[in-house]
């Protein structure tokens, strides 16, 4: 969802980085952390959209740069210092050019590689920057995991109960840099060719197989086996991607959405059942 930038939104992007016609930028409403301010071409500005989000801008911005060199793509570096105000922050970054990639398509070659540069980064140096594991709606603690059962059509507890069991028996794999939000429109992609990843707000040291499963969840599980480093990594995704759409599922009821929840379901169901079936081997 885009929509006109408002008046002082384009004066305070015109005070972090003066040249692009600011006025006539248009603001990407989408991310759950921060409206985008961009001027196609020139630069983007990142809005915190809530007091959490600007106290942790610093701490995103500090990681990308940590990050920026490592990679044959690029990464949204900043621009401006991190601007603070009234509960809220602001930073200028460079645009990177290009698109998400079709859904249910791509390379597995290319992927591979992409994932292959991801376990390539020491995540020890980074340890003060990164996310912690599950900081999106938090671990599957007990209530969390009741909450969720609670709300799961009878046919789907078993399944569910199955796959937030098996990745609790995850948490000893050795850690390796995971984006957290992997594929889709955080990749941009031209000609076939990845030129940028952005939106680094949930990278974590986490189980690298995190990273299959987005690649998955975008590009088509059934290329799991061809993207993933390994058999034992692609069959850690296809559970994690049951239990992504459990999570999905627990913040859409979290924020009470009948339609969605149905809606929801019904695309999530087959996932859980897939992940439960991979579980039980």
């Amino acid at each position: 969802m885009t929509r006109e930038a408002l008046r002082h939104e384009y004066e305070l992007a015109n005070i972090l980085y003066p040249g692009p016609d600011w006025k006539a930028a248009r603001v990407e409403e989408g991310g759950q952390f921060h409206l985008v301010l961009v001027a196609d071409g020139q630069a983007v500005m990142r809005m915190s959209r809530t007091v959490e989000a600007a106290r942790d801008m610093q701490r995103r911005v500090d990681l990308v740069q940590a990050l920026s060199g490592k990679f044959s793509f690029q990464l949204p570096t900043a621009l401006s210092e991190v601007w603070h105000g009234d509960g809220s922050a602001a930073v200028m970054q460079r645009y990177i050019p290009g698109a998400a990639h079709l859904p249910h398509a791509g390379d597995a070659t290319r992927l591979r590689a992409v994932l292959e540069e991801f376990a390539a980064v020491d995540v020890g140096p980074l340890a003060h920057l990164l996310a912690p594991p599950f900081s999106f709606r938090g671990p599957w603690d007990e209530a969390k995991t009741e909450t969720t059962l609670r709300a799961l059509p009878a046919e789907l507890v078993a399944d569910a109960q199955r796959v937030l069991s098996t990745i609790a028996g995850f948490s000893g794999i050795t850690p390796s840099l995971v984006h957290g939000d992997l594929a889709g429109h955080n990749m941009h992609w031209i000609d076939g060719h990845l030129v940028g990843v952005l939106d680094w707000d949930l990278a974590a040291a986490w189980d690298p197989a995190l990273n299959s499963a987005y690649l998955g969840l975008w590009h088509g599980a059934d290329l799991l086996e061809d993207i993933a480093p390994s058999p034992e990594e692609a069959w850690r995704a296809q559970v994690w991607l049951g239990a992504m759409g459990l999570e999905s599922f627990f913040d859409t009821i979290t924020h009470d959405n009948h339609a969605d929840r149905d809606r929801l379901l019904h695309k999530i169901a087959p996932r859980i059942h897939a992940a439960s079936c991979a579980a039980s081997g």
